[in-house]
């Protein structure tokens, strides 16, 4: 491990880059949760991303992507290898006409507020959605009905250090699950919205803040932690199985939604996962339904075991 942080510091000399050896991840999740890993990376341009992948793609490094760190689970033993961070220089946001475009680090709520100001409609459902846009096309983020591949455009995307843009037709547009294909980083997107007027739009924006407010917990959690089922929410149906409220350690199901598991303080791990676990064979004995996660689990893990 020692030898390849070595080489990649060599490789990465003077590249827009901040580099942090054996950073606690729990710093950069919204569940406060997550154990050191080997490197964390933060790139702010092009060419520093492209060094970053090819470096890892030479020398067989394991990297994961992290936005804001929401929708994520990340394990109390760390992970191996890589996070890489899209700092500053891929959050910018602009208006052309009716298309917005944005950088993969900027906040989906930012976009909704820049999108209403200048009149355009079609993104207020981003409004207090509390992720990045290359975060929220990983599990093709939404609310009310509508969700981000339904205002994409184009998408600009980094394979391996090529850099290659994707139409509509080449994007999925799956239900809470991955917009683009695996293994490329998004750097931009273009939205397609309509024209309305910008007084009335930041006043929906406001009011859909209002609700998720009113809604969810307002302790540490990764957001909704189930995908819906077809026709039903999951909150209400962990809700109907009586298991609001329940708690492992310091990972509790929040009595305000029961779709969120919140952090109560100095929750792990484990704390999580077992809740998880009891939550699905809860809800699947009584009502024969299989919740399944919308939260990532980093490392991935199956049947109890690190894969």
């Amino acid at each position: 491990m020692a030898d390849w942080r070595r080489d990649f510091g060599t490789a990465l000399a003077g590249a827009a880059v901040c580099v942090k050896a054996d950073e606690m991840l729990a710093e950069h999740t919204t569940f406060g949760i997550g154990g050191p890993v080997d490197l964390w990376v933060e790139v702010n341009d092009i060419d520093a991303l492209r060094k970053v992948l090819r470096f890892c793609q030479i020398s067989g490094v394991e990297w994961w992507l992290l936005g804001r760190g929401s929708n994520v689970l990340v394990s109390d033993q760390g992970l191996r290898g890589m996070v890489i961070k899209l700092g500053a220089g891929f959050s910018t946001i602009g208006v052309q006409g009716e298309t917005v475009r944005a950088g993969a680090a900027a906040m989906l709520d930012d976009i909704a507020e820049t999108a209403a100001r200048a009149g355009l409609c079609g993104a207020e459902f981003l409004a207090g959605i509390p992720g990045t846009v290359g975060g929220g096309l990983q599990t093709n983020a939404g609310a009310f009905g509508r969700s981000l591949a339904d205002i994409l455009e184009r998408v600009t995307v980094m394979d391996w250090g090529k850099v290659q843009e994707l139409g509509r037709k080449e994007l999925k547009k799956g239900y809470r699950k991955a917009v683009t294909p695996a293994g490329m980083v998004v750097t931009e997107v273009v939205l397609r919205l309509g024209k309305s007027g910008s007084r009335q739009l930041i006043a929906e924006n406001q009011n859909i803040r209002g609700k998720r407010c009113t809604k969810q917990p307002s302790e540490p959690s990764a957001g909704s932690f189930f995908r819906n089922p077809e026709n039903i929410a999951a909150g209400r149906i962990i809700e109907q199985c009586g298991l609001k409220g329940e708690r492992i350690g310091g990972a509790r199901v929040s009595e305000k939604h029961a779709n969120f598991i919140v952090n109560s303080g100095g929750a792990s791990f484990a704390d999580v996962y077992e809740l998880v676990q009891i939550i699905k064979a809860c809800v699947e004995e009584k009502t024969g339904i299989e919740l399944g996660e919308e939260v990532q689990v980093l490392p991935r893990w199956e049947n109890g075991k690190r894969r």
